[in-house]
């Protein structure tokens, strides 16, 4: 149990330095419940001890599923959900015996937590989706704002229309570098005709 205090801790960490909805708590609580289970399902049914720790991957998934949200056009909370899944795994291997194979594959998921940050970045510097909000006044100048896409470098994939107290509004899924994207926000501000802008 002690081990599994230490690396349900190692796990919450991380996302508590990162102001997620899972942090160290509930990742301490995951991977003590799932060693508990785990190590009684030994005990209960030892003829099936698999039967009680079964269960462990059924439950985990409906506290998983809690944490994804859709916000906008972007769904938030699958990392978290999957780190959650991982706690539980980890905290049955403890209880199963395997404390080697945990503490690699707890440092590797930290690593991985940590490192690929990094990573995500990069990519996101060259490679970023947003969706834009623009609203105007009685009719949406699609050409205009088509023009701004174009001189920002950025990829419009889909446009949804809609009306709302004489203000015509459009959200415009847009793909590119980071830089463009800048670009682009910088631009949209700059035009009067707008009402409202957000993204």
């Amino acid at each position: 149990m002690f081990l599994s205090l230490v690396v349900g801790s190692m796990i919450g960490l991380e996302r508590q330095a990162r102001d997620k909805a899972a942090g160290l708590r509930t990742m301490v609580f995951i991977c003590l419940g799932a060693t508990l289970f785990t190590l009684l399902s030994q005990r209960i049914a030892p003829a099936d001890p698999v039967r009680i720790a079964a269960q462990v991957v059924t439950g985990i998934g409906f506290l998983g599923a809690g944490v994804i949200l859709r916000h906008g056009s972007r769904i938030v909370g699958v990392t978290t959900a999957s780190v959650i899944w991982l706690t539980a795994a980890l905290g049955m291997g403890i209880g199963a015996g395997y404390h080697a194979l945990v503490l690699v594959v707890a440092v590797v998921a930290v690593g991985v937590l940590w490192g690929f940050r990094w990573i995500t970045r990069a990519i996101d510097a060259v490679h970023e989706e947003r969706a834009y909000h623009v609203g105007m006044r009685d009719r949406f100048d699609a050409d205009a704002i088509g023009a701004l896409l174009r001189n920002a470098r950025l990829k419009c994939h889909s446009r949804v229309y809609g009306c709302s107290e004489g203000v015509v509004t459009c959200t415009l899924y847009v793909v590119g570098p980071a830089a463009a994207h800048a670009r682009f926000v910088e631009a949209v501000l700059a035009r009067p005709e707008i009402e409202t802008f957000s993204y």
